[in-house]
């Protein structure tokens, strides 16, 4: 796995490929730079290199994962996200989500499932569930420390 920073006004959050055979890369950026969008998005691409290199031609796929794209019709890009959702907030506790309206019932929720809060808060605002500028805060920031911050 590599980091690296997001590319001006490229909007991708992760690369997935197979440098050979036998060795795979995750490459991530801090597109969005919250925790709720680089997990879904590490996730979202160790599903591409678990799920869809099962031969030699499907190792040669670089799947490049811009959340801004239109929807795509691509069955792999659709399993990935779901499986990068259920690794997040596991499936027999999606429908406990609508009933979180409260910071203190999300940080209940989280600890309860073992998974930070800003990840349940992207999942809501993901799924329309709360409005995309609510609860913002319970997400964690992260950043590229540059070389004047040491």
């Amino acid at each position: 796995m590599v980091l690296v920073p997001a590319i001006p006004r490229a909007h991708v959050s992760g690369v997935a490929r197979w440098l050979n055979p036998t060795r795979p890369l995750i490459q991530l950026s801090l597109y969005g730079k919250t925790n709720d969008k680089f997990w879904f998005s590490f996730f979202h691409e160790a599903a591409h290199i678990l799920l869809h290199a099962n031969s030699k031609e499907e190792k040669k796929s670089i799947f490049l994962d811009d959340p801004n794209a239109a929807q795509t019709d691509d069955p792999r890009e659709h399993e990935a996200n779901q499986w990068s959702g259920n690794s997040l907030i596991p499936s027999q506790h999606v429908q406990s989500l609508a009933s979180l309206r409260t910071k203190a019932a999300v940080v209940g929720f989280a600890q309860r499932i073992g998974v930070h809060p800003g990840i349940v808060v992207g999942r809501l605002q993901h799924d329309k569930l709360i409005d995309p500028s609510w609860m913002n805060d319970l997400k964690q920031s992260f950043r590229f420390k540059e070389a004047s911050d040491e």
